[in-house]
């Protein structure tokens, strides 16, 4: 709109000073003054659209990469984008993933590697011993995960996850088992 007014100004003052025409020179007056924009700076949390992207990779839903461009422009600091991308997400939290998944929390380890804390809510079973739940559980979890888009890009970028199975009862909290997830492992649980 202000493109208009400057252009519309220049060619009433072009016409209003060759021609001395009165009608000119009123609609140059009425015109308003073309000011230069003032160019306020657009402050973006790069890790805003990272925990969106985060977000999908723990649930399972696409976002469709939400977070890559900001992740990559800031490769000098990936760990502190992050860190500030887990402490938005667990602002959300908890989420239900799915009846009988819960996201409780994510966390930055530097090095670029996220660990998703998930609760299962009703598991009844047999408590398993890490290598049991590793040996029957970890492959078809990997696969699962690992066909997600925004974890096939997070770990082309080189960020490792692990995926923390937890259980709660009147007796407290246990771990069940862990899920790990990186670039070659994809890989792997994709053939």
């Amino acid at each position: 709109m202000r493109t208009r007014y400057a252009l519309l100004s220049v060619l009433l003052t072009l016409v209003a000073g060759a021609a001395g025409l009165p009608w000119a020179q009123q609609a140059l007056a009425a015109t308003p003054p073309v000011r230069a924009a003032a160019s306020a700076p657009v402050v973006v949390d790069e890790a805003d659209a990272l925990a969106q992207m985060l977000k999908g990779a723990a649930t399972g839903q696409n976002t469709g990469a939400a977070g890559v461009p900001e992740l990559l422009r800031n490769t000098a600091r990936p760990d502190n984008i992050l860190s500030r991308a887990c402490r938005q997400l667990n602002d959300a939290l908890p989420i239900e993933i799915d009846g009988e998944t819960r996201l409780r929390r994510c966390q930055s380890v530097p090095g670029k590697h996220i660990l998703f804390q998930l609760e299962l809510t009703k598991y009844r079973g047999p408590m398993l011993d890490l290598a049991s739940f590793e040996l029957s559980y970890a492959a078809p979890l990997q696969r699962n995960i690992c066909a997600n888009r925004d974890v096939e890009i997070l770990t082309k970028l080189g960020i490792s996850m692990m995926f923390r199975y937890m259980t709660r009862n009147e007796r407290g909290e246990r771990r069940v088992g862990d899920v790990y997830i990186n670039a070659p492992i994809c890989s792997s649980a994709l053939r």
